[in-house]
């Protein structure tokens, strides 16, 4: 039987994970507060061992709105501050998890309880994303790359390379992995797809704790293929729904608003590619090799990008 949305059993839990960014998470908690179903939700900010400051100033920032503060004692990831603020004991029992970066809000009042009825649609959908609109790009969000399809080791390697993608073969694969067919999005309709959009999704409860959570083995990236990867292994689906957009400040919530990534968030990129290839699509050791030569390669070409860029600046 499908609950109505105005049910007093309706619980959603959301999820704002913080890493030094206090005031970007006081905007993300208002926005959540206005929604018109704020009265079936609850709202949990997990820190995710920010620096002391930062700490107390969140804790300034948020003192004296209705939300569960959680501070990690380590820095536990994306993926595994999700988690903690998804196991989180409380008199609540969730219905679903909506996650948010903190970078994130929601314009719409009625964003939330869209999301819900999209996922309501459909007894296969357990993973729902909005449309998001960045902050620094000129083009509609519905025209902008916003899911992906779960790719193979070969759709992986060549995707996220910076000069296999250029080829003609790469450019055939890139856009068969980012829905290009599809674009641009119809608005005002909720669509079937392989991934959700890590930045802002809402997902199933009874889903998440059937599959153990989310894989932190992963600190960075990679979350929602890996999601995806589980989502169709289990003959379930997840759906991108037009009908609500939510804002995004990209990279502000890892601190990475620059041109050029530093060396560390790269190799974390790539660590996350490893944990996906190995353990959800069955490549081989050889495999593995071979993604490490084209990203030492891919490396190699940016930090030459980026010394030339630089150079090009210079009086």
């Amino acid at each position: 039987m499908t609950v109505p949305l105005q049910s007093p059993l309706l619980r959603v839990r959301a999820v704002i994970v913080n890493y030094n960014g206090p005031d970007l998470t006081r905007c993300c908690v208002e926005s959540l507060l206005a929604q018109d179903c704020v009265d079936q939700m609850e709202i949990v900010v997990v820190d995710n061992h920010s620096t002391e400051e930062n700490w107390k100033l969140l804790q300034r920032e948020l003192a004296g709105y209705p939300v569960l503060l959680h501070r990690c004692s380590q820095n536990l990831g994306y993926a595994g501050g999700i988690n903690a603020g998804a196991k989180l004991q409380t008199e609540r029992d969730p219905e679903y998890v909506l996650v948010l970066n903190s970078d994130i809000t929601l314009p719409g009042t009625d964003s939330v309880r869209q999301l819900i009825q999209a996922l309501r649609e459909s007894p296969r959908r357990v993973a729902c994303s909005p449309l998001i609109r960045d902050h620094d790009c000129l083009q509609p969000p519905e025209a902008t790359i916003q899911v992906r399809r779960v790719p193979d080791f070969r759709t992986l390697l060549v995707s996220h390379s910076c000069w296999l993608r250029r080829t003609g073969f790469g450019n055939r694969l890139q856009s068969a992995y980012i829905y290009e067919d599809a674009l641009p999005y119809p608005l005002g309709t909720t669509l079937d797809c392989e991934t959700i959009n890590g930045a802002c999704f809402m997902v199933s409860m009874r889903f998440l704790e059937e599959i153990g959570y989310l894989d932190d083995r992963t600190f960075l990236y990679m979350e929602e293929l890996i999601l995806g990867a589980i989502i169709r292994a289990r003959n379930a689906t997840a759906c991108l729904c037009t009908a609500v957009i939510v804002d995004h400040i990209q990279g502000a919530s890892t601190g990475m608003r620059n041109l050029h990534r530093p060396l560390r968030r790269e190799l974390q990129q790539v660590h996350s590619e490893i944990v996906y290839l190995r353990h959800y699509a069955g490549t081989s050791w050889l495999g593995l090799g071979l993604l490490l030569l084209v990203r030492s390669t891919d490396l190699l070409l940016k930090n030459l990008g980026a010394r030339r860029l630089a150079g090009s600046h210079c009086v």
